[in-house]
Order: C-alpha cells, then structure tokens, then sequence
C-alpha cells in the first residue's frame, strides 16, 4: 500500500479518535480500573444524549456538548421513549498488564445496543439485543453483553448507541470475565429454578384439569403458560433458545404474553372465588374487564410495538389493582379461600404493578423494581400452590364425601326396596294363602299348613283331627238381607271359630260357607267333642247384623282322624265330608228365627 492510500485510512480514524478523545476530555472524567477490583458500575461514569433522528458515530462526535453527565443511576431510566440513546464513558486501565472486560446491560428487554470501543489508532464495533440474531451477537447472551481488552495503561472512550421500543432502562457495568461467569452462574441457576417452578406448577394444573374436570385448574395453567411465554421473552431466554428468528417483532412476545396473562387471571379468580355464587356484581364486572383484555389482546398484534407494550403496562396494571381489590372484598364477605387468594396474589400483583409503574418511569430503576415481577411471581406461584392444594384436598373430600353419602343412599334406598319387596312378598302370601273376605286361610293356604302338619304328624306319632263345619240356612239370609249382609255373617262365624282355636291350630274357608278347623297334637279324644260343641254353641248364637236385625245360623260338623302315616289332606277332607253330610241329615228339623233387635 502507497502512502496517500494508507494516509487515507489513517486520517479518518485519527480525526475520529481526536474528536472522541476531546469531546470526552471536556464532558468526562476518566474511569480508572485494575483487574485486581472485578465490578465497576458504569452509570456515574457516564454521559447521555437522545436523539429523534438515526446518526452516525461520526455525527455523534460532532454533537459532543450535547451530552448530559449523569449525576445518579436512576438518571439512566427513561421509561418509554421515541428517541435513541446515546451513553459514553472515558475508561483507563490502570494496570501495566492488559486486561479483558465484560461491559454488560442489566436490562435484558433492549432491541438494539451497539458499541463503539474508540482508540487512539482505530474503533472497535460490537452489536447486541433482544432484537438482534444469535449469530450477529458479540456474545450469546440473554443480556447486551461485549468484550473488551485494554492494553496496559490504555485510554478508550465508549459509545453505545440503544434503540428499544419498550421501557429504556440503561444501568451498564463492567466486569472482568471471571466475575461475569460466576454472577452468570448464578443468575442462570436461579433463572432455572423460578422457570423450572413455573414449568412444573403450569403442567400440574393442567394433569389436575385432565383428572379432576375442574376449569380452575386449566385457567391457572393457561395464565402460568402466557406469564412464561411473556417472562421468558422480557429476560431475553426466549430469544436466546427458542424464537430469536422474531428479530424486531421480539417484543411483541411480551405485550401478547403479559396481556393474555391478565385476561386468564380473571377467569381464574373468578373460578377460584366463585364470584358467580357469592359476589354476582364483581363476576359481572370481571367478565367486562376480560372483555377489554381480548380487545387489548388483539391490539397487541396489530398495533405498534411500543403502543402494544404501553397498552400492556395499562392492562396489567388495571388487573394487579381490580383483582386485588376483588380479593379484599370476598375475603371481606367470608367468601372460602378468599383469604389465602389475597395472600398469594396481592404479592404478584404487587409485583405486575411495580413493573408497569417501572415501565411508565413512574418509579425509579432498581434492583427491586427491575426484577418486582419475577420475585412477586414466586412468591406467589408458591402462596397460589399451597391454595390449590387446598381446594385439590377439598374437591377430593367433597368427591369422597358425595360418594359415601351415595353409598349410603344406594344402601338406605336398598334397605327400603328390600323392605318393600318384603312387604310386598308378604302381602302376596297373605294374598296366596288367605280368604280376602274373612282373613282365614283359603283352600292354598290349608294346603299349605296340612301337609306341613301331615309331615310333623308322621314324624311325632302326634295325632291331627280335621272339623269341616257347613253353615244351616244360611241362603234364607242373603235372599232376604243381601249379600252383604251375608258376607257379615261368614266374618263372624270366622272370628268365632279364631277365638274357639288354639294356638297352633289353622282356621280355614274352604268354600261359600263351609270353614275347616285344623287341630295338632290331639291327645285326648274327648278334647274334640268339646271343640265341637264350642263351635256349635258359639256358630249357633245369634247376630246382630249392621241394619240392626238379629240372625242366626246352624252348623253342620264332621270329623276325620289321621289314621296311619298313608293318611292325606284329602282323606280327611273325604271322611270330615261324609261325617258332616251325615250329621246335616239328622238335623234337618232345625229351626233358625230372625227378627229385629
């Protein structure tokens, strides 16, 4: 190369590095470091400029009294701005050994962020961003981080030049590489753990969904899944790993995220405290506002990056505030879990408002407003855990509970049916085996209890007698009086012939109104003319019928024994039949009266 070539180049980066080393000598004070101190906080040390149109470094060192030195930390927090920002900062190494240095942006949410490290001979260029490639990166980094090295008693001046279309929030630090890696570790270890948390919550929720049906579940799951997407993207992990394709349309990750989020915690807090049953107003009022959040939702996709994320900020903070105030007033109205809902949101809201307050510039820039979110959503995803534990334990008692009080229905309600299918077995038999008019047993039920009788008989050598009694004149009655008067009659003769029976002997009408006297355990023959002559004595007293006429009927009687264990029912009722026959033939000069009482 000539010398007019190599002048050519050289006189650009001189004139560059004079300007640089002139306007910094008269705007700053030079930042001494040393290797052996291993963090120096750039902000004080440093100078800034907005500017509304794109400029060149070049123009930048001609506009070098345009510079403000920053008097604290809190200056560098510009909240949302139009304009790109200009920071500069004079650095001198100290040390006679060369030294490499880590300069870093704690604000992860940054689009772009470029710097220019100048020299006395020549100028380094570095870029950085949420905004920006993996691959274009000075680093790959969640963060804006850049590497420098520093000859041994080196001067450099630093430009970095950031364009953001969310909150600009420039605290900058320099580190030496051993210090950044251990503070990186450590970040990433913490960073892994609250996501891990998220993670496992939001998963959980949805498996308790799937198993238990219960929306309350699936809402938490669906605003953990939109808090994660949107927290994953603002920390720069999101772009690091997964969607770092997105470019400019990064940040909009987070406006869609966060207010997807607020629109699911109120359907969430709606299920939770179930404002439907005990706060109908505060259901209403909530269901307008998850309205509102749809429609900001969709303005989040369609508007400008930096109106969607203010938008968010508004959003989020109107649902830290309506949902903390809900929490209060069902907590004041008793309503179940509404206390421990407050205890574990109102930290996370308390969190969500402090970032948007943060992003509005209405508070300061700080370690507790920078990270309130993150640490407002831990704390409360734990709260939160332990009050859907409670209700999982809940639902699962009430589900036990309901299943006993089924079981014990299914029982009572069997215990009934089995009560009834008794009952109605027992009136079937009552209905089988007895007369309807008289309540005595009918031909079936004689039958019944004889062979029964005839069984135990044969097996006890114990006598059994049958008495057939056929009632004389008993037609003269209905023809005159009427049936029912006749069917009085028979109920009598048959409550007489209950009255004369012993215990153990079975009463029966075998027929119009011939009744059957069953006997066991007939051990004196004399018992049965007794029995006999009760029956006529008793069948033969006169009756007063329901109109107030006196009637009265005859009985015809025969006997039968059971001879031999080969005697059955029917030959009794043949022998009881013939003998009764017999007896009515010698009594056929009976007379019957009747009158009126």
């Amino acid at each position: 190369m000539d010398a007019h070539g190599w002048l050519k180049r050289f006189l650009p980066c001189l004139l560059i590095g004079l300007l640089s080393w002139c306007s910094s000598a008269s705007a700053l004070n030079t930042l001494s470091i040393t290797p052996e101190h291993d963090y120096y906080s750039l902000n004080e040390a440093s100078a800034f400029w907005h500017t509304s149109t794109p400029l060149t470094l070049r123009d930048v060192l001609t506009q070098a009294n345009a510079f403000q030195q920053v008097d604290s930390s809190s200056a560098l927090h510009f909240g949302y701005t139009q304009s790109d920002t200009w920071l500069t900062t004079r650095l001198h190494n100290a040390s006679p050994r060369p030294a490499t240095w880590m300069v870093k942006f704690e604000y992860p949410f940054l689009d772009h962020v470029t710097l220019y490290t100048l020299r006395e001979q020549f100028s380094d260029v570095q870029q950085s961003g949420s905004a920006v490639p993996i691959a274009e990166r000075a680093l790959a980094h969640r963060q804006a981080v850049f590497p420098i090295s520093l000859a041994g008693g080196e001067t450099v001046t630093l430009y970095s030049h950031v364009k953001a279309a969310g909150s600009k929030v420039l605290n900058y630090s320099l580190m030496t590489p051993d210090a950044f890696y251990t503070q990186n570790d450590r970040h990433n270890f913490w960073l892994a753990t609250y996501f891990g948390m998220l993670l496992a919550l939001g998963l959980y929720n949805l498996l308790l969904f799937f198993g238990l049906k219960e929306r309350v579940f699936l809402y938490y799951s669906l605003f953990s899944f939109g808090f994660t997407l949107a927290i994953l993207t603002f920390n720069g992990i999101g772009t690091l790993m997964f969607w770092s394709f997105l470019g400019e349309q990064t940040a909009r990750l987070v406006a869609i995220g966060f207010t997807f989020a607020s629109a699911m915690a109120t359907l969430f807090a709606q299920s939770f405290l179930n404002t439907w049953r005990y706060c109908p107003r505060w259901h209403r009022l909530l269901s307008w506002f998850r309205a509102v959040c749809w429609l900001a939702l969709a303005a989040a996709v369609l508007l400008p990056i930096q109106l969607a994320l203010r938008l968010m900020d508004v959003i989020g903070f109107s649902a830290s505030l309506l949902l903390l105030i809900c929490g209060v007033f069902c907590s004041w109205r008793r309503v179940p879990s509404a206390r421990l809902f407050v205890a574990a949101w109102s930290i996370f809201l308390l969190g969500a408002a402090v970032f948007a307050l943060r992003n509005m510039s209405v508070l300061p820039a700080n370690f507790v407003t920078l990270h309130g979110i993150q640490i407002g959503s831990a704390i409360e995803m734990l709260l939160l855990s332990f009050a859907l534990a409670a209700r999982f334990n809940k639902l699962k008692w009430q589900k036990e509970r309901a299943q006993a009080n089924t079981v014990a229905m299914l029982k009572k309600q069997e215990a009934a049916l089995e009560a009834k299918v008794a009952a109605r077995t027992q009136a079937l038999e009552q209905l089988a085996n007895h007369d309807m008019l008289t309540g005595l047993l009918n031909r079936h039920g004689l039958v019944r209890y004889a062979e029964a009788a005839l069984a135990h008989r044969n097996s006890q050598q114990d006598p059994l007698a049958l008495i057939m009694c056929d009632l004389d004149r008993f037609k003269p009655i209905n023809d005159q009086y009427g049936h029912e008067a006749g069917d009085f009659v028979l109920q009598q003769v048959a409550k007489r012939l209950e009255h004369l029976a012993r215990e153990g002997d079975h009463c029966a009408r075998f027929g119009g109104d011939e009744f059957i006297l069953l006997l066991e355990h007939v051990q004196q023959p004399h018992l049965i003319d007794d029995i006999c002559s009760r029956i006529t004595q008793a069948i033969s007293a006169p009756i007063k019928l329901p109109s107030g006429a006196l009637v009265q009927v005859g009985v015809s009687i025969g006997v039968s024994l059971s001879s031999d264990e080969n005697s059955t029912l029917a030959h009794l009722l043949r022998d009881a039949d013939h003998q009764m026959y017999a007896d009515k033939s010698r009594q056929t000069n009976r007379f019957y009266g009747y009158g009126s009482a």
